[in-house]
């Protein structure tokens, strides 16, 4: 007889759980303890972070609109189906691991993560350092009858979560129910000790994921797979064992069986002696066998046309040693030898396909690295990790350009940013600044009338300024820093002439690399970083006030 299995995990993930369990043809009831609702919150700045901590998948479920400011950030997720949710929502997963947060948190600062954002729930373990939780939902206790409860009598009980193990021991003593009588199933050892002891048992799953305790449900429903040890209410795992009363029957001892089969090995080598010695039709045996084995040995060596130096007769004894044949010695030799220089070519030419092989991989991966560099710089991210491999592969081959681009990745400039900023400017810098009232008059009437040449763009500061705004558009900024150059009012624009100025030599840099791991230049990652010189070219930060 099966027993009935019991899902305690909040929706989604209980549906998730009771279609596994019914697809191994088990009886599923869903008594979620707790209903995961969002939680209002305020979506900190995004620049202060290296990456985005997702710990559950109801972070993106419930985050709401204020996600949006986090897809540039690069997603540490901890569990395979918050990575999965995460992409699906538009995220960039960066680094993946088990459901032990600790561990995946140390391996995102290996790879240049130094500060996160956690987008956690309300009730959630500690912070650790470098890590900034900001809670975007809850888990809200949901009311559960007592005759509910006291229906977990000799059913299986899946527990997901220290906070569902601890209420259900709640919920047990408070209904009146004998825990005795239920049967836990715990995603991991945590869980299990948070549920306490007196349960009729307590099975650990493999792992701490759904399919590991899904599947041990489905190898331990039968009643009789249940092991019924409460005695103390320790907690101990499932297994077919059923203890009896009845004490094991004794066998012989071992010492006994030792001694009688040495006296059996000992007799039989007496009755081997006597056969040989006395019996006739053994010695015949010895004989047929001799003769038997020098046959063997023949034909052994007439198929693999090896001559021995002292070939048997049809007696088994040795006969003289036949004459040598010259010439089909040389023909081997020459065979052999040809042989040999065949094996050597082909070597030769495996050695070559290797090395090229080589060098075609060192510059596919320094490929891979210069376009990694370009999608950072042009989502305006910081290069995390991607800072030492660039070192170490471009380095020693273009030091002002790795010094240049990791310079601008501290600081990045996106063309969204440069676009914003010519509209906060554009008042500004369309209206030439620090002329008396008569020259504004005098330029006011000048402008009514223009003159020029067909064929030639229009000189007016608004033209200027929408040709700039479409060469933004279309990525030309150092087109576009021409036109603001033209315009009135461009020494207001300092600020952002500066900054397309990075932007344009930032993207030069990147042309340099690119070309360099295309030609192959670029080197394989040394243990040891590579010195960069000082940096040659310094510019100032960007102000707000230049609109950048």
């Amino acid at each position: 007889m099966t027993r009935m299995v019991v899902v305690l995990r909040p929706e989604p993930g209980a549906t998730r759980t009771a279609t596994a369990l019914r697809a191994h043809g088990l009886a599923v009831r869903q008594v979620p303890l707790f209903a995961v609702v969002p939680v209002d919150w305020t979506p900190p700045t995004p620049t202060g972070f290296d990456g985005l901590l997702l710990t559950s998948a109801n972070a993106v479920r419930h985050g709401g609109a204020g996600l949006d400011l986090f897809k540039r950030l690069p997603v540490v997720a901890v569990g395979a189906a918050t990575a999965a949710a995460a992409a699906e929502a538009g995220f960039a997963v960066a680094v993946m691991g088990d459901d032990d947060a600790r561990a995946v948190v140390a391996a995102a600062r290996d790879r240049g993560f130094a500060r996160l954002l956690h987008l956690a729930g309300r009730e959630r373990a500690p912070t650790e350092d470098g890590v900034e939780a900001v809670t975007v939902y809850a888990g809200d206790a949901v009311a559960v009858a007592a005759d509910v409860v006291r229906s977990f009598d000799d059913a299986l009980v899946l527990v997901h979560s220290a906070r569902a193990a601890t209420r259900l021991a709640e919920l047990v003593d408070d209904a009146g129910a004998d825990r005795a009588r239920i049967a836990l199933i715990a995603i991991s050892r945590a869980v299990g000790d948070a549920a306490g002891t007196g349960w009729a048992a307590i099975a650990i799953a493999a792992a701490p994921t759904d399919s590991a305790i899904v599947a041990l449900a489905a190898a331990h429903a039968d009643t009789r797979a249940i092991d019924q040890r409460t005695r103390g209410g320790d907690k101990h795992a499932m297994s077919d064992y059923v203890p009896t009363d009845r004490p094991r029957a004794r066998g012989p001892k071992m010492g006994v069986i030792l001694a009688l089969i040495g006296l059996a090995f000992v007799a039989g080598l007496g009755l081997m002696g006597y056969a040989v010695r006395t019996l006739p039709w053994f010695a015949n045996l010895q004989a047929s066998s001799a003769a038997s084995t020098a046959a063997a040995q023949k034909l052994a060596a007439s198929s693999s046309g090896y001559i021995p130096s002292q070939p048997l007769g049809p007696d088994g004894q040795p006969q003289a040693n036949p004459p040598v044949d010259t010439t089909v010695l040389a023909t081997r030799e020459a065979t052999l030898a040809a042989q040999l220089t065949a094996l050597e070519a082909r070597a030769a030419a495996i050695t070559t396909d290797a090395s090229a092989a080589g060098g075609q991989a060192t510059r596919a991966e320094g490929l891979m690295v210069a376009f990694a560099v370009r999608r950072a710089l042009d989502r305006g991210v910081g290069l995390g990790y991607l800072e030492e491999q660039l070192r170490l592969r471009f380095g020693q081959a273009q030091p002002r350009a790795t010094t240049l681009l990791i310079q601008t990745a501290r600081q990045p400039v996106t063309l969204e940013d440069l676009r914003q900023g010519l509209d906060t400017i554009a008042p500004d810098i369309t209206t030439s600044t620090g002329e008396g009232w008569l020259d504004t008059i005098q330029h006011q009437i000048d402008s009514l009338v223009v003159l020029r040449k067909a064929g030639t763009p229009s000189p007016m500061p608004t033209d200027r300024l929408a040709r700039a705004r479409r060469l933004l558009e279309a990525g030309q900024v150092e087109a576009a820093r021409a036109e603001v150059a033209r315009l009135p009012g461009a020494a207001q624009a300092g600020n952002w002439m500066a900054a397309a100025r990075r932007y344009v030599v930032a993207r030069q840099a990147l042309d340099v690399i690119e070309n360099t791991a295309l030609i192959g230049q670029a080197g394989q990652p040394q243990p040891a970083p590579v010195v960069i010189p000082a940096p040659v070219i310094v510019t100032p930060a960007p102000d707000p006030a230049g609109g950048v």
